[in-house]
């Protein structure tokens, strides 16, 4: 960073913590452009009214040039009882038979950990507790999305899809992998909040897991198909009953200045579940009340607008930061300097759809609205 820059920084810094009234002893402190002047002779005969006016045009143009979003972003809190209720109500699907049902709850039996949605005909999305038995969850571990597809290399959707799992088996150990060939989905898991699992060697934080439980297919083994039958025929898009249920349960608001929509944000609805972060719903309207379809399944972690905050590491993933404080939603996409504060959000597709970058596939968006820190 050039002197310049960091000279300009550190005195819009200084100006934002002590106030417009310590604008020119901090413009005297760090050696500003009438001090040079007055050393190399060029303005020796300036009367100290001009020279007031100048500095209170210079604090002016200080004040316009104060940045949004330097506050830190409001912290989030863990799902509530009431809050897992409603989800595990709310995900109600069954994609597995019933074998793989082993965790009987007063409401339903339950695939161990899970509960699930379809959101089209070929995908689902789900969630994934600290828990077997999901209504007796304190914590949410992961988010789901699954595409319907066979054990095969060539219906692996792409990378983030580590896991598959058979829609048929005798148990739910039964189900992990498979057979070439065999009919099931393709999961990624997104973890949420730091947790740790038999299948790492160490806690890992926020992220998309490349590492859950790795089924990998039969190298070169061919073939795809997705027209095969669920156990519960329940393949299809989000009723507007379902719609509207999962808008009222994600009801949080973490910006400021930016809701541009009937509801709030335009097209996302936002949920907290931890303090570090929080899942969101992004539907394919502004008003989610008008939404058809559910578009994107995400999360998001507070940070700063820096290279240091990108969530794992994983910049190709975590595409997008977003202010938390900011005049209107555009003007909240990206930063213009370290110190803002925001969240950097990932974007996992739930349906083959267009965007104005292009065509989008199911799995996670690396296209998706790039905010480079440089």
């Amino acid at each position: 960073m050039s002197p310049d820059r960091l000279r300009t920084m550190n005195r819009r810094r200084a100006i934002q913590l002590l106030g417009a009234s310590g604008a020119v002893a901090v413009a005297g402190c760090l050696g500003g452009e009438e001090e040079a002047a007055d050393e190399n002779g060029t303005e020796g005969d300036e009367t100290d009214e001009s020279r007031d006016e100048s500095a209170d045009s210079d604090e002016a143009q200080e004040e316009e040039a104060d940045l949004a979003s330097l506050e830190p972003t409001p912290e989030g809190e863990s799902l509530s009882e009431e809050d897992i209720s409603a989800l595990v109500a709310a995900f109600d699907d069954q994609p597995m038979n019933e074998d793989q049902h082993e965790v009987e709850g007063e409401e339903r039996s339950y695939t161990p950990r899970h509960v699930w949605k379809w959101v089209s005909d070929e995908t689902l999305i789900g969630l994934h507790f600290d828990e077997p038995n999901p209504e007796e969850a304190t914590e949410l571990d992961y988010i789901t999305i699954g595409q319907k597809g066979l054990f095969t290399e060539e219906s692996q959707p792409s990378e983030e899809f580590t896991h598959f799992h058979q829609h048929t088996a005798d148990g739910w150990e039964a189900g992990h992998g498979g057979d070439t060939g065999d009919e099931g989905y393709w999961l990624t898991h997104i973890a949420v909040r730091e947790i740790e699992y038999p299948f790492h060697d160490e806690p890992i934080e926020p992220q998309i897991d490349y590492g859950f439980m790795p089924t990998p297919p039969e190298e070169g083994s061919e073939g795809h198909e997705t027209d095969w039958e669920t156990p519960d025929s329940g393949e299809s898009d989000l009723t507007d009953a379902d719609r509207d249920e999962l808008i009222d349960i994600f009801d949080d608001r973490w910006t400021t200045g930016q809701d541009d929509a009937p509801h709030g944000t335009p097209a996302h609805v936002w949920k907290w579940v931890s303090e570090e972060t929080f899942v969101f719903l992004h539907w394919d309207e502004p008003a989610v009340e008008e939404a058809e379809n559910l578009i994107y399944f995400g999360m998001g972690v507070r940070g700063q607008f820096t290279t240091d905050d990108i969530p794992a590491g994983q910049d190709e993933e975590f595409t997008h930061f977003h202010k938390h404080e900011a005049d209107s939603w555009e003007a909240g996409h990206g930063g213009q300097d370290p110190e803002q504060w925001g969240t950097w959000l990932v974007h996992h597709a739930t349906r083959d759809h267009e965007m104005p970058w292009g065509e989008v596939e199911v799995g996670v968006d690396r296209e998706f609205m790039p905010t480079p820190t440089e």
